[in-house]
């Protein structure tokens, strides 16, 4: 059986909103049931504990070239912190992928997650600041939680692209960098779809997206 979920991963900027919401409207133009979800890490607990920790001074500042600053807490400082962080976060979102994943998917809807595991994964691994936390066993336990046969897309797109699509909001390109970095290993380790959206204008991003939910998905003939 085919499991009716797609989900888009990338750093922001790379278009995964937009294309997110494109193909939720394309697919309910054919009369198919969809759910678009989002999920950004940190989640519930986590999200509440990080709130915590920055207020209390425990983080660091991360600028980016316009001299914004994004706070994240400093849970990379030791193997315990780094520990502790991950597991908080690997409790923390496991009711959300139930709950935004796993009971639209029962209702019958196909399911369209612009952020997702995925990116859990890489925030985690950048929060830590530990590249290596992709061959963890918590990595693997999360990716683990990924229906069987989900369609898997990860929109790219240079710092550039990045630049210019988000101003002042885009990250640091330290952050975008590792992200990226993080984002072609677990691409390549899940066999997903790869498109680098600095090479391709709105409108043939949707077309190949289109095209590879028609072609992976088998959901209709129709599409």
């Amino acid at each position: 059986m085919v499991s009716h979920f797609i989900a888009f991963f990338g750093p922001d900027g790379s278009g995964k909103s937009t294309h997110a919401e494109l193909l939720s409207n394309h697919l309910q133009s054919q009369r198919v049931k969809v759910r678009k979800v989002w999920m950004r890490s940190p989640h519930t607990f986590a999200y509440l504990l990080s709130r915590f920790l920055v207020k209390i001074g425990f983080y660091r500042l991360i600028l980016n070239p316009f001299g914004e600053g994004k706070k994240i807490p400093a849970v990379h400082v030791n193997r315990k912190f780094r520990l502790f962080w991950s597991i908080t976060e690997l409790v923390s979102v496991i009711p959300v992928i139930i709950l935004r994943i796993y009971i639209p998917l029962l209702l019958g809807y196909i399911v369209i997650a612009e952020r997702c595991i995925v990116d859990t994964i890489v925030n985690i691994a950048y929060y830590t600041n530990d590249a290596g936390f992709l061959q963890s066993r918590t990595a693997r336990l999360l990716l683990n939680l990924f229906p069987r046969e989900a369609l898997l897309i990860h929109l790219d797109s240079d710092y550039k692209t990045l630049l210019r699509r988000r101003g002042r909001t885009v990250e640091a390109y330290s952050l975008i960098n590792f992200q990226r970095n993080c984002y072609r290993a677990i691409e390549k380790l899940l066999d997903a779809a790869y498109i680098n959206t600095s090479n391709h204008d709105v409108n043939q991003t949707s077309n190949l997206i289109i095209r590879l939910v028609k072609e992976k998905m088998r959901i209709s003939d129709t599409l």
